[in-house]
């Protein structure tokens, strides 16, 4: 079997358990806060979980005015927030699961 970008992204993303639960927490807040008869807490909480890379994100498209603030561009960014956020927990946990650098000198 061949290993390429995409798979190797796959498996860093979701083939880890921290990532697996920060992607299964985030998409349970998501389904309880979403719409108009949801939790807002919950939908609170779904929105802390994207904060560093969502706010960065939210923050580009105000600057770009009305016309960029839709309901599917707000989507994306938790969406891709998310991801990548999942991705960086999954790079931590594949640093960790190899140990220190050693340098034998």
């Amino acid at each position: 079997m061949r290993s390429g970008p995409v798979r190797t992204f796959a498996g860093i993303t979701f083939g880890n358990w921290l990532s697996r639960a920060y992607l299964g927490s985030a998409a349970f807040l998501l389904l309880i806060g979403a719409g108009d008869g949801g939790n807002q807490a919950a939908g609170l909480f779904a929105l802390m979980l994207a904060a560093p890379t969502g706010a960065l994100l939210l923050s580009v498209v105000n600057a770009l005015g009305a016309w960029a603030q839709t309901d599917a561009s707000m989507w994306g960014i938790l969406a891709f927030s998310y991801v990548f956020q999942a991705w960086l927990l999954g790079l931590v946990v594949r640093a960790v699961r190899r140990g220190p650098l050693r340098s034998d000198l």
